[in-house]
């Protein structure tokens, strides 16, 4: 996916980029940090957390994009000393410069021994690492559609770009194939709240809920697997 991209300052003061092509952004322009925070944090990873507590969890994001929702994780496993085996796929990474672009190392308060996101992002791809004791981390440079795990997940970060841009990948098949992944009492979660994509989720089997969603967006979606 070669289009064009341009960086965008978002409400909350940080950056996402912008695929004018397509129509689509990267992250909510009310605020990409906000968005990222408010879904994937306190909506799926806190919420798995307070109902498996002391346990090591096992993510998987569908779309790593910037990288701020892994880099995200890293920080909470490093501070609540929570352990995460964390596995993002992307088809199209950005490259070095396109994520420099976005500066989100202004955004935190690094210590010393903590990865700054710009070094976060030069992490290679397609081998296992152990970053902390915490955190270990797979990046994988691959399609939804061909990805493969011989683990199941606890949490699905499910962050593609919106159906208006991939709908196939919203479809049915997909949703089943989210479900297949996760353990039981696994999550999935999402920015979408479209009513098509909540009625695949119940009908491959989810415990659907539709939830308040960020700045900018009426609802968002969470699902349970039983």
């Amino acid at each position: 996916m070669n289009h064009e991209k341009k960086i965008v300052l978002t409400k909350d003061g940080s950056y996402t980029l912008r695929i004018d092509a397509l129509k689509e952004s990267y992250h909510s322009l009310h605020g990409a940090l906000t968005e990222s925070e408010f879904i994937y944090l306190n909506h799926g990873l806190h919420f798995w957390q307070e109902n498996n507590q002391g346990k090591r969890c096992r993510i998987l994001e569908i779309g790593y994009g910037t990288g701020l929702i892994s880099y995200l994780s890293y920080l909470e496993a490093q501070k609540s000393q929570t352990g995460m085996d964390y596995t993002a796929i992307e088809p199209y990474p950005l490259t070095s410069e396109e994520s420099e672009l976005l500066n989100y190392d202004n955004l935190f308060e690094i210590s010393k021994n903590q990865l700054s996101h710009k070094d976060f992002s030069k992490l290679l791809w397609e081998k296992s690492l152990a970053i902390l004791p915490e955190f270990n981390l797979l990046k994988k440079k691959i399609l939804f559609e061909h990805f493969k795990s011989t683990i199941s997940f606890d949490l699905i970060f499910f962050d593609a770009f919106g159906a208006h841009v991939q709908p196939d990948l919203w479809g049915t098949e997909w949703m089943r194939k989210s479900y297949n992944l996760l353990r039981s009492g696994g999550v999935w979660v999402s920015f979408c709240a479209k009513g098509s994509v909540r009625r695949s989720l119940q009908e491959v089997g989810f415990e659907v809920e539709r939830l308040e969603g960020p700045p900018g967006k009426r609802e968002m979606l969470r699902a349970i697997k039983p």
